[in-house]
């Protein structure tokens, strides 16, 4: 199916719809997925739907309230990441007067009830691997352990933005004292996989929201994740600067690496690390990117001076 088929058939499942399902199953814990929080990520779209299949067709149970949602089906529809703004940074007290200010605002009421979010995204170039990024505090070290999603977790103090003066989807939920969490489960776009893997972790989260025991206990069974930290933000600056074609997600790169393509204004790596979120936009003819501009041209992680729990969590 295409973007617009998949929205279609979400639209013609969802209740109370359009692009919010609510699933009634009993009095435990007050759950919501989120996908396409950005309109270009549709690979964990199929996975929603068919969760909402089940759901509605007693294959799955749920003995709590579970929240489904198309985070900015207008985007979807549009083929874009965005309309106006990002979406994913617009859940401030006062968000803008556009498109995606006006559909935080409809989403707000819906987070405000969760006790567990679960956000999923999808990377704008290739990724090496799955990963987490959010920050880390006890609980949620817990529960992104037991959820088992990925194997990298790239995080910073409970107190950081992830972008100063915005607001993501799950930090709105982490600010009600909730569970909130982000998984990047691959490159943009649909594929099996990753329908595949979103379909694990939507029901594993699902069961680890009812089960008895400890989270804790639940986290221990699973292997813990490598952590990452932010160690170099590489702002864009000039539009003429760009990466060379074919970088990925949490590549290796070294203190002195050009990034750029031959003849293009220098960019070198300053500090050895992990390569995260370099950036594409859309160029003119000349080669200058088109705004809007994102803010950096790539980021640098690199592995913490110690456990996030002993550096961060007491």
């Amino acid at each position: 199916m295409d973007p617009a088929a998949l929205l279609a058939a979400f639209r013609d499942l969802a209740r109370p719809g359009p692009w919010l399902h609510r699933h009634q199953g009993g009095d435990g814990p007050r759950v919501v997925l989120v996908v396409c929080t950005h309109g270009d990520e549709v690979g964990p779209l199929p996975a929603a739907i068919e969760l909402i299949r089940d759901l509605r067709e007693g294959r799955l149970q749920f003995a709590g309230e579970l929240s489904v949602l198309v985070g900015n089906p207008e985007a979807v529809a549009a083929g874009r990441r965005g309309l106006d703004s990002d979406l994913n940074r617009v859940f401030v007290a006062e968000p803008p007067d556009d498109r995606e200010g006006r559909r935080a605002r409809e989403l707000k009421p819906i987070l405000e009830r969760a006790d567990l979010l679960l956000d999923l995204h999808q990377t704008g170039a290739p990724t090496a691997s799955a990963f987490y990024i959010l920050p880390y505090d006890r609980a949620h070290g817990d529960w992104a352990r037991a959820l088992a999603g990925a194997p990298l977790w790239i995080t910073r103090p409970a107190d950081q933005a992830f972008s100063p003066s915005t607001c993501c989807v799950d930090e709105f939920v982490r600010l009600q004292g909730r569970v909130g969490l982000t998984l990047e489960l691959s490159e943009k776009g649909l594929d099996p996989q990753t329908e595949a893997h979103a379909g694990r972790v939507m029901r594993r989260l699902l069961e680890l929201a009812v089960d008895p025991r400890p989270i804790a206990e639940l986290a221990a069974q699973q292997p813990e994740p490598e952590y990452l930290v932010l160690a170099h933000r590489e702002p864009f600056g000039d539009p003429a600067r760009r990466l060379r074609p074919g970088l990925r997600n949490l590549e290796p790169v070294r203190a002195g690496q050009r990034l750029s393509p031959e003849g293009a204004d220098e960019v070198v790596c300053p500090v050895d690390g992990r390569l995260l979120f370099p950036k594409y936009p859309r160029r003119d003819e000349q080669g200058r990117a088109l705004p809007p501009l994102p803010e950096e041209l790539y980021r640098v992680v690199v592995p913490p001076p110690g456990h996030p729990r002993d550096l961060w969590a007491g």
